[in-house]
């Protein structure tokens, strides 16, 4: 059997995917490691969502390629929503490669990659390029080779749906994924219960689409999800990640707010403020409509965490639409906030709109909007400063004495991070109540008080599961 190295791009959904497909690998008898250099095998696991993302895949399958001739790897393999996007035109650009693994090759993914490292493969492209991806047949593929966590993060993503009904103009997600298909609650609350079992601390819930969950099976809603996994014992939090506005209703919002599980942060995925271009994006909203709500937000928290995503350059955009979503994100007190220059993709029915915005004016945009974000995020950092928040610890930099972590309002990987010092007989998993002090930016710095104590469990402090040794 082979050494297998999983290079995941693109977002959290992906992650989970690699961990499943590592599963699978493991259960073959190959050996998962984090190392291409010592890989015979790399398994690259790509995003097709917008050019960006394609062009990071073509530098990093070229860079590994590299290693053919510097390590002596024997196969390079891709995988993911690039290759179902498109695989025929991926194989021809991309010589490199040895196999492109659609969706529906993922069960012989371990055959596939025995192949590849014996230099045996009968053909490049092995699946059926275009099939969507059905989370239930995924459930039972994946029931013979349990997910195999990277690393020792205490916290871990649970995928929660695959696909999407909403029909934005420019997504190219459903053209890869899928209508919405929601995961079993039973799957969820298992795969939960497992993650919380190997010292999981927080969860993070994962889809195309959260505020939709269970509308496609009838097997209840959102809440009634929420509900079931916030009653696990051991789990100290649980995100929700990917909120279509037009879902975040005032019972999801109360019970976000008020729980001692489910954290006070808000992923809400704007895209624009100008109601005319909302209409073209097929999006709902409008500026005031968003301010609404997000002052709905913090009159239940004033702490609660938000962030927003935007993007600029949409075709028929204009520069004075442009200047409302400057505004917008200027005035509006936001976390955090991403922005994107618009990118047209080929299947989705932006790509035919009229009155494309030239490249240079939507990339303008969009760093004029990245500016104005900068400065919004570090005056949300600064009003922080002097309150106590309840830190995840993650890691200790042994470099500079510090621990590292994140609060409630902070996700993983795309949010910023927590740097205290002054807390004794920390683990990495612990929830440890830190001072604020300061910000450098938008991540915050502060002073820890002493690990806080489950408030479901009295005074007899953390569960045994959620403490993991540095």
């Amino acid at each position: 059997m082979a050494r297998v190295a999983i290079v995941t791009l693109g977002c959290p959904k992906n992650s989970v995917d690699s961990e499943g497909l590592a599963g699978l690998l493991s259960t073959r008898g190959h050996e998962v490691i984090t190392d291409t250099a010592t890989a015979e095998v790399v398994v690259v696991n790509t995003c097709g969502f917008i050019e960006p993302a394609r062009r990071e895949t073509v530098e990093e399958v070229l860079d590994l390629a590299d290693l053919k001739d510097t390590t002596g790897l024997a196969g390079l393999v891709l995988a993911g929503c690039l290759v179902a996007r498109s695989a025929s035109e991926l194989a021809e650009a991309l010589p490199e490669v040895d196999a492109f693994v659609d969706f529906a090759a993922y069960p012989r993914i371990g055959e596939i990659v025995t192949d590849a490292a014996a230099g045996e493969l009968s053909s490049r492209i092995h699946g059926e390029p275009g099939t969507r991806f059905d989370p239930a047949w995924w459930d039972a593929t994946i029931a013979a080779g349990p997910r195999l966590r990277f690393g020792r993060a205490p916290w871990a993503y649970v995928k929660i749906a695959e696909g999407c009904n909403r029909g934005c103009t420019f997504c190219s997600i459903p053209l890869m994924r899928g209508r919405l298909k929601s995961r079993s609650p039973d799957i969820i609350e298992a795969e939960a219960r497992g993650l919380v079992a190997q010292g999981v601390a927080e969860l993070s819930l994962v889809s195309q689409d959260s505020v939709m969950w269970g509308r496609d099976s009838g097997d209840g809603d959102l809440l009634e999800l929420l509900g079931r996994l916030e009653a696990i014992e051991g789990l100290r939090r649980l995100r929700l990640m990917y909120l279509h506005p037009q879902g975040v209703t005032d019972r999801l919002i109360d019970r976000m707010t008020s729980s001692d599980v489910i954290v006070s942060y808000f992923d809400l995925s704007l895209q624009h403020v100008a109601p005319e271009v909302l209409r073209n994006m097929g999006r709902w909203g409008s500026a005031g409509r968003f301010t609404r709500m997000i002052e709905g937000i913090r009159a239940q928290d004033p702490l609660a965490g938000v962030r927003a995503t935007f993007i600029l350059g949409f075709p028929g955009e204009t520069e004075a639409q442009a200047d409302q979503v400057e505004a917008f994100v200027a005035e509006t007190e936001i976390d955090w906030i991403g922005t994107f220059t618009y990118s047209p993709e080929d299947g989705t029915r932006s790509v035919l709109m009229p009155d494309r915005v030239a490249e240079a004016a939507a990339r303008a945009r969009t760093e004029r909007v990245a500016s104005a974000a900068e400065v919004t995020m570090e005056r949300r950092a600064r009003w922080l400063v002097g309150q106590r928040l309840e830190i995840l610890a993650e890691s200790f930099d042994r470099a500079q004495g510090t621990w590292l972590g994140r609060s409630h309002r902070e996700a993983p990987e795309i949010d910023g991070e927590v740097r205290f010092t002054g807390a004794t007989g920390v683990s990495v998993g612990d929830l440890v109540e830190v001072r604020i002090t300061g910000n450098a930016g938008a991540d915050l710095e502060g002073v820890g008080a002493g690990v806080a104590t489950d408030p479901r469990q009295g005074d007899e402090g953390m569960l045994a599961a959620t403490s993991i040794p540095v």
